[in-house]
């Protein structure tokens, strides 16, 4: 699509968010660490509780129709893309084998958390998240469809105070009725299926409202009763993914999952997450019992390769990823294109590149040799013999120790140190090139043009250097070792390989899970002029067949009884 947002139009579409552009990474920063310091003194949860008689109930249809959506508002061809296919009236999907499905749209819409990108405000909520959904489903006709939200912690930046504003205290959102008025909720479905939302703020414990809420709940429901579990994160691959056998074995006994589980107990028949950008699922042996992450509502799109194939505690084995883990590890390769697809990162790193290469030339005291070697041994002793050099270069080695992804400390101090090594090497070989071209063109060691070409050399090719071994580092910390998954693949914002689920609970009592693939989403999409309030005022205008919905893998049974 050619709409490019702008600071002064507020509803533009919006791009993906640029994670490494250096006000953001400071925006962002700075919230995660205030919410960090001062979530629990912010906890809007013990100030909204929910009478623990509170329900809505659907138990009185023959079956029902729910999404699943997560992970959504960040750029808009991927967060519309979802709520145009989601919103269809028959959703119409290519399956397995040449199989196609007619699947009638949801009465219930449920938000898995991370409802908006970068950080919580009422801006970013309104262009990333009511804009796309209200430009798909501005309104509906009776019965009106439901909205549920369970917060995550981007929601939780500002301490819930927008997602609050936005989902508990008013009745509509776009076309949906809004069904709740705390940060959790319950609904009964129909042949005793039940529907539960937990808010864990920011990992914390589950405040004592929701846990008087949940256990009135679990008194209520009967021996036959089967619940639909939707959490923010996905504890089960959390929990799975710490080699500490012990520290494993702390959070599965202690966690909040732990505590619903024992709450509940085998009632628990469908696990819902997002937060993790890819949709991987796992199943007990029978398949009777699905945990499924599913965090492909609009944000970049997560790694699936990183993460262990081995059996969940409990025996719950991996049967499908999304995207697969050949695909997943091609994907990372686009690392090597990090300075391109993150231009502005290098303005930082460019910069301190140029503020060692200055000090360290100061106490040089006069032009490098020619010849590399010997010029790089007098240029890391000047380095040392400056302060001011010195202490740049430490700063940036103890922010690449602290960055390295390494659950040992040895292990995280030798990937910095290594990380900032071949920095280093890179400064002194771009002020020996800066010397080396000044003696070519027989410019006076620090004279004005001298200089001046040594320092912008260093700040331009800084620049493109320092981004491109970030680059490298991600990719083969991503690749070899598995780990840096995050930020490896948000510095490629990929907007592919989307996904929801839609759970139909047919007249049988059974549960059927269709996982919906928007392999490719949509570039280019067609204004409708005069469309009608309940019509999508865009329609995909993208001929590539990968934008057409189909399924990630067979439909999912869970039978009746």
């Amino acid at each position: 699509m050619t709409d490019v947002p702008t600071a002064r139009d507020l509803h533009a579409p919006a791009d993906m968010v640029r994670w490494y552009a250096p006000l953001q990474l400071l925006q962002t920063a700075s919230r995660v660490a205030v919410s960090t310091a001062l979530g629990d003194q912010l906890d809007r949860r013990i100030l909204r509780p929910t009478p623990t008689h509170e329900l809505t109930d659907f138990s009185h249809r023959d079956q029902l129709v729910l999404d699943f959506v997560s992970d959504s508002g960040d750029g808009w061809n991927p967060t519309y893309a979802v709520a145009y296919w989601a919103t269809r009236p028959i959703l119409r999907v290519q399956g397995l084998h040449g199989r196609a499905y007619e699947l009638p749209r949801a009465s219930v819409l449920v938000f898995g958390g991370d409802q908006v990108y970068p950080t919580p405000s009422r801006a970013a909520y309104e262009q990333r998240l009511v804009l796309p959904y209200e430009c798909a489903f501005e309104r509906s006709d009776p019965p009106h469809p439901v909205l549920f939200a369970v917060p995550g912690n981007h929601d939780w930046y500002d301490s819930l105070a927008t997602f609050t504003k936005l989902f508990l205290d008013k009745q509509w959102f776009c076309g949906w009725q809004v069904h709740q008025r705390a940060s959790y909720f319950a609904a009964r479905l129909p042949h005793d299926w039940w529907l539960v939302g937990v808010d864990v703020q920011l990992g914390s414990d589950i405040d004592a409202n929701q846990v008087d809420y949940f256990r009135a709940l679990a008194e209520r429901m009967g021996p036959r009763a089967r619940i639909i579990l939707c959490t923010a994160e996905p504890h089960w691959v959390r929990a799975h993914e710490q080699r500490d056998r012990q520290a494993r074995a702390r959070r599965v006994r202690d966690g909040n999952l732990a505590f619903l589980e024992r709450l509940f107990g085998p009632r628990i028949r469908v696990f819902l997450s997002g937060d993790l950008h890819h949709y991987r699922r796992h199943a007990s042996a029978d398949g009777q019992i699905q945990k499924i992450t599913a965090g492909g509502g609009g944000a970049f799109l997560h790694p699936t390769h990183v993460l262990h194939d081995d059996p969940l505690v409990g025996g719950y084995g991996l049967r499908c990823a999304f995207p697969d883990h050949a695909t997943s590890r091609r994907l990372a390769w686009r690392n090597l294109a990090f300075p391109l697809k993150n231009p502005s990162f290098g303005a930082v790193t460019g910069l301190l590149y140029l503020l060692i290469g200055w000090n360290m030339r100061a106490a040089l005291g006069g032009p490098p040799p020619a010849e590399f070697l010997p010029a790089l041994s007098d240029m890391l002793s000047a380095t040392l013999r400056s302060p001011w050099a010195a202490l740049w270069l430490l700063a940036i080695a103890g922010a690449l120790v602290w960055f390295a992804d390494a659950r040992r400390l040895h292990l995280r101090v030798l990937a910095g140190l290594g990380h900032a090594a071949v920095h280093a090497l890179a400064v002194l070989a771009l002020a020996w090139l800066g010397g080396q071209l000044g003696r070519t063109l027989a410019l006076e060691w620090n004279g004005p043009g001298e200089l001046g070409l040594s320092l912008g050399l260093l700040l331009g090719l800084g620049w493109l250097v320092s981004a491109a071994i970030f680059g490298v580092y991600l990719l083969v910390a991503v690749n070899l070792f598995r780990r840096h998954g995050n930020e490896a693949f948000s510095s490629l914002r990929i907007q592919d390989f989307k996904h929801f689920l839609r759970l139909h609970i047919r007249r049988d009592g059974a549960l059927v899970v269709y996982p919906i693939a928007l392999r490719r989403v949509p570039r280019r999409w067609r204004t409708m002029i005069g469309a009608d309030p309940g019509q999508p005022k865009r329609v995909p205008d993208d001929p590539h067949p990968d934008t057409r919905p189909g399924l990630i893998e067979a439909p999912i049974v869970l039978g009746p009884g």
